[in-house]
């Protein structure tokens, strides 16, 4: 079993000590460790949550934190301009439905969707890419989404104690070649297979909902086999071609909870294009319950 303590990553693209760096948080643990991680570093963090309850958390860790709207953009940069963010980095998860459940759209916003829709699909990346292009343009670098998360970066490795069959291997050479697929062009980053069955593709649902949605279709359809076979893998990657500012997959003690709940038994990630939120309690989890957390080099081969 790798030891959490080896898995730190170098960073070609940190920015210089001592900086103004932003933070746009979503859902979740990651931005909170992202504030704290760079605030040990000496930076000065000013946040910018996208939910509550982030926003919450952030007050202890951030020098300053605002709440914002995803879709008042002329908002948000005048505050990062008066607060003299140089760096921004993006953490936290945000679903592409947030602009469209509850609308407060500015002109700027307005703008952009309108470029977008006239030159490609509403995809993330393309969303992420331009909203990139327009903090460039106002001065401020955007930087990888890894930058103060590094430690949760880990290398190839099974981490539990129990270890694939080769049927499960089988299955995760079948999962990463879709899951490549359908991120190539922009829909998700996770798959559930099951003996050679695509069982779910992860759309704008997410992973958590996607695993849901394959085991309740499982229950439904295949209870007479999963009694004499059970198991199944979820397997998650990075895009082709992912850019590491923002999107990086992410997995966590909630998706292993998901996971056997819904009665799968493997979870397969790519080695070092993954964070890990709380592995210990992931690992600790799995092993009371004799599950599969697999860290696969990339490419994942078709002989394995």
């Amino acid at each position: 079993m790798h030891t959490l303590e080896s898995s730190a990553l170098s960073s070609n693209s940190s920015p210089v000590a001592h900086r103004t760096i932003g933070l746009v948080a979503g859902e979740g643990d990651l931005p909170i460790i992202a504030a704290k991680n760079a605030t040990q570093e000496g930076h000065t963090v000013i946040g910018f949550s996208l939910d509550a309850r982030t926003y919450s958390q952030l007050q202890n860790v951030c020098q300053r934190v605002y709440p914002i709207s995803a879709g008042l953009l002329g908002q948000t940069f005048a505050l990062l301009q008066q607060e003299g963010v140089q760096d921004l980095v993006f953490a936290g998860k945000v679903n592409k439905w947030i602009l469209f459940r509850n609308p407060r759209l500015d002109k700027l916003a307005i703008e952009a969707l309108q470029q977008l829709r006239a030159s490609s699909p509403l995809s993330d990346d393309q969303m992420m890419g331009t909203l990139c292009r327009m903090l460039e343009g106002i001065g401020i670098q955007v930087i990888p989404q890894s930058r103060f998360l590094k430690e949760l970066l880990l290398p190839a490795g099974v981490l539990t104690q129990e270890h694939p069959t080769e049927n499960e291997l089988q299955d995760i050479a079948y999962g990463f070649r879709l899951a490549k697929t359908i991120g190539e062009i922009d829909v998700g980053q996770s798959v559930v297979v099951k003996d050679g069955m695509a069982l779910a593709l992860e759309a704008i649902e997410g992973t958590d909902a996607c695993i849901r949605r394959a085991g309740a279709w499982g229950r439904r359809s295949l209870w007479w086999f999963r009694r004499r076979h059970p198991g199944g893998c979820v397997v998650k990657v990075a895009k082709p071609q992912q850019d590491n500012r923002f999107d990086i997959p992410t997995v966590g003690l909630r998706t292993m909870k998901t996971l056997h709940k819904a009665g799968f038994r493997v979870l397969a990630v790519e080695a070092s294009q993954t964070l890990f939120l709380e592995p210990e309690a992931m690992i600790n989890f799995a092993n009371r319950h004799r599950l599969v957390i697999a860290i696969m080099p990339a490419p994942v081969r078709d002989d394995l």
